[in-house]
């Protein structure tokens, strides 16, 4: 054997044991080797890279974090659609769930396959002749973002599989999370550098999963399981979902230890008790227990709803709850000026999560539930996220104290208002009260509104504190020296800043009018005001008797239209939005209106999202679906099985080459 082969030979065997170690350590909690052994392994690997780096393999652990930081996340099309689970909150709602499948569809002796529901962010992992390919997150369902650099970093994940007994390309459905150690570890390392902390491990895993930076999101320890796969077609060699998971566990997929094989609705029952006590003991969250049919063929059989199939159900657990002590009560101020008692309570642990803060809701709900400052209250994670008290512990009530509702707003000082036949309380000065100001921008350039990407809610609150802006159309005169003035903004964060905001500039007309922020204006009733007006001008002299005989808008939100109108400054921020540059799209009504067309794969010179939008504003309806009544296929690369389906059903075809001849046609 020649040397250059001997070196090989150990290079893929160091891959493999390391890769070994990687999951059994990062996934099951096992280690088996000392640190110092798995780092002594590690070393040899990275000394073999540097001495021989023709033969460094895509499958190594060295090679798992990138380094090219992205700009934004590429929309990318899933083959088979994510669909949501129907869910069980009870008992009853999960025998209705399994005795349908045996009355329905004539299913006898149905054995299922359980594991836990875990509380992460889905993802749809693709392989590719053995090869780990690209992932993505769910999205609405049919379209989500290729995070494939940053699902690359988590180290139980096998970049290269012994294919022999799986199709040449097949997508496996996974849940990225981040245990309770990891998340009490991380927020502890952000509160040191005095940054925000995540409020649960779900926000921080996909916080982390959509770090555009991939070294971040390789420092924050994510990990995976999967739970599922996109196409049963794809795996004919096996009949079952225990078969399958059985073989991704022996080639190193990482499979969770707690899944089980039942038969029979005293058995899964059995195990939904079992794991409802087990679960505060489990290293991560899980919000319940998925159950699907065991048998491939009954999928089949069962199918599916528009939703979600037919053959599985997630049946939660009720919600974990602890017993604190409400300190005091303070009041938060709202985007539209509503004010919010919240609970200050004495901290308490609710799954792996410390919880000192509750919301009350509103005065209406403190007195239907007898809240007093001192009480004894239950606190529960209401669907296991946010923090909600259940009621109060009246056998341990001593001396409390009334929760008496502000007379003036604990932000700006101003003389509240209490709103007519409300229970709601409200400042009125939406002129200088800093939490509205705060908040209405942060509404102006969410993903729904003017989509300003990259700048978070911590930026704007600082040029909000430190006096830079003071209203939405103060962002499109910033310049690197206001950006300058904050704290830890570095040099390329300030030129991201300043594109991000530009690139907003051309925006549909009913994500403008969203953006806003009028009061009960919402995405649909924002959609039938762009309808029904042909440009700004005719909505900013709209009258009242113009608003209610619209589709979506009643009484009250042609009201709250009104008065924002009304507004001498809303006007003014609005004149000056539109003379800092900012272009609406229009969309016209025209013959157009009639023609369905749906877009796929990706393209170089255009984003899918401002395509969309394009077309959209010119007539066309766009959906995520084709069928035989689309009109239109609009084909970048990797179009996955939509155009061979649209080549079947004769539907014209047009490919990004083709798209400046028929995007010449809206100017």
């Amino acid at each position: 054997m020649t040397k250059e082969k001997k070196i090989k030979d150990r290079y893929l065997k160091l891959i493999e044991i390391i890769n070994k170690h990687n999951l059994l350590y990062h996934t099951y909690d096992s280690p088996v080797i000392k640190d110092t052994e798995y780092d002594h392994l590690y070393s040899e690997l990275k000394d073999i890279e540097n001495k021989y780096p023709s033969i460094i393999s895509e499958s190594s652990p060295t090679q798992r974090v990138g380094s090219q930081l992205l700009d934004y996340f590429e929309k990318r099309e899933h083959e088979q659609p994510m669909l949501s689970l129907s869910n069980a909150a009870t008992e009853k709602d999960f025998i209705d769930f399994y005795n349908k499948l045996n009355t329905n569809n004539k299913i006898n002796d149905i054995e299922m396959f359980a594991e836990p529901k875990f509380d992460g962010l889905a993802v749809n992992i693709s392989y590719e002749n053995g090869l780990y390919h690209n992932a993505t997150t769910r999205g609405d369902g049919y379209v989500g973002e290729d995070v494939t650099q940053n699902v690359k970093t988590i180290n139980s994940l096998p970049m290269e599989i012994d294919n022999t007994s799986l199709p040449k390309k097949f997508s496996i459905r996974g849940e990225v999370f981040i245990d309770k150690k990891d998340f009490t570890e991380i927020n502890q390392e952000l509160r040191k550098k005095n940054q925000k902390e995540y409020s649960n491990p779900r926000n921080l895993a996909a916080g982390s999963i959509r770090q555009l930076d991939p070294a971040v999101a390789n420092s924050r320890r994510l990990r995976l399981f999967l739970h599922g796969i996109a196409e049963t077609d794809s795996f004919i060699n096996f009949k079952k979902h225990s078969d399958l998971f059985s073989h991704f566990n022996d080639i190193g997929f990482p499979i969770n230890k707690y899944s089980r094989v039942l038969s029979g609705i005293d058995e899964c029952l059995s195990y939904f008790e079992e794991m409802s006590k087990q679960r505060e003991d489990i290293p991560y969250e899980i919000d319940g227990l998925v159950y699907r049919v065991n048998s491939f063929y009954n999928y089949k059989a069962l199918g599916f709803t528009s939703k979600s199939p037919k053959w599985a159900i997630a049946y939660k657990f009720k919600s974990l709850e602890s017993l604190s002590r409400i300190l005091e009560v303070t009041f938060q101020v709202g985007r539209t000026g509503t004010i919010t008692p919240v609970a200050e309570l004495e901290p308490v642990n609710i799954g792996g999560v410390k919880v000192a803060r509750a919301t009350l809701h509103n005065f209406s709900e403190i007195s239907l539930k007898d809240i007093h400052i001192n009480d004894y209250v239950y606190v529960k994670r209401a669907g296991d996220v946010i923090p909600d008290i259940d009621r109060v512990e009246l056998s341990k009530r001593q001396s409390v104290k009334e929760i008496i509702p502000p007379k003036k707003c604990p932000s700006c000082n101003s003389v509240l208002k209490k709103i007519d036949n409300q229970v709601a309380y409200k400042c009125t000065n939406h002129k200088k009260c800093i939490p509205q100001i705060e908040q209405s921008i942060i509404h102006f350039i969410a993903r729904k509104a003017m989509n300003i990407q990259g700048i978070g809610n911590q930026i704007i609150k600082e040029l909000v504190s430190k006096k830079i802006i003071s209203r939405s159309s103060d962002l499109f005169t910033l310049t690197e020296s206001d950006f300058q003035k904050l704290d830890r903004v570095g040099e390329k964060s300030i030129k991201n800043y300043l594109s991000s905001i530009d690139s907003s500039k051309k925006v549909m007309f009913s994500k403008f009018i969203y953006a806003l922020g009028i009061k009960e204006v919402g995405e649909a009733s924002a959609k039938a005001l762009a309808m029904e007006f042909e440009s700004l001008n005719k909505l900013l002299r709209c009258k009242y008797d113009n608003l209610v005989g619209i589709n979506d808008i009643g009484p009250v939100v042609a009201t709250n239209i009104i008065s924002f109108f009304n507004d001498s400054t809303n006007i003014s921020n609005i004149t000056n939005l539109i003379s800092s540059g900012i272009e609406l799209i229009y969309k016209k009504n025209n013959s157009k209106n009639l023609l369905s067309v749906v877009i796929t794969g990706s393209f170089e010179n255009y984003k899918r999202s401002d395509l969309s939008d394009i077309l959209e504003a010119n007539g066309y309806k766009i959906s995520s679906t084709l069928s035989k009544t689309t009109n239109l296929l609009i084909c970048g690369n990797k179009p996955g099985s939509k155009l061979q389906k649209a080549q079947s059903y004769g539907i014209d075809i047009i490919y990004e080459k083709e798209l400046a001849t028929l995007l010449a046609e809206f100017h």
